[in-house]
């Protein structure tokens, strides 16, 4: 993870360590802190796995591209097998 990243996780996570104390606060019950973190780990956990999966996957060039270097490796269509 790069320091960037690392900065934004530390940012959102003090976001919603406040967001759940302020209701703690409000309702008199320290669950919602533990939620607001549980929440925000599940979170910080989806897009995590979704970015991961999203560099794993190998591009592929288009059509257009692919045939011109098919072609330019004498693979194109225009290429025949003597039999």
């Amino acid at each position: 993870m790069t320091s960037g990243t690392r900065l934004l996780i530390a940012f959102t996570l003090a976001a919603a360590i406040v967001v759940g104390a302020i209701i703690s606060l409000a309702t008199g019950s320290w669950w919602f802190l533990a939620l607001a973190v549980a929440v925000h780990g599940f979170a910080t956990f989806v897009v995590m796995a979704t970015i991961g999966n999203r560099l794993r996957e190998q591009d592929k060039p288009d059509p257009v591209t692919e045939a011109r270097l098919l072609e330019e490796r004498g693979e194109g269509k225009h290429h025949h097998v003597a039999t």
